[in-house]
């Protein structure tokens, strides 16, 4: 693990909820590869980012907004499919 990476790891522990994110911490908190989040920003289908310094930030703001969008991609995926969504199941 590169000296950069390893202080990132031990910074990412003291992240608190609410704090913005690097790549590397959205991914994590995402539960997704960088290699999947920068495929995604390919297809501009990732997170809003500013660009401060030459690091990129990701704000809570911008990931719950992506998230957002995440689920209503699904929701319309899953509905021209005909699978049944949650709130579909709920109701039922």
């Amino acid at each position: 693990m590169s000296r950069k990476r390893l202080a990132f790891s031990k910074h990412s522990k003291r992240r608190k909820s609410g704090d913005a994110h690097t790549i590397p911490s959205f991914c994590k908190s995402n539960a997704i590869s960088e290699s999947k989040y920068y495929g995604l920003k390919r297809q501009n289908r990732g997170p809003r980012e500013i660009e401060l310094d030459g690091r990129i930030i990701i704000t809570p703001e911008a990931e719950a907004d992506w998230r957002r969008e995440q689920e209503a991609e699904t929701t319309q995926r899953r509905a021209r499919k005909g699978v049944p969504t949650t709130a579909t199941v709920a109701a039922s």
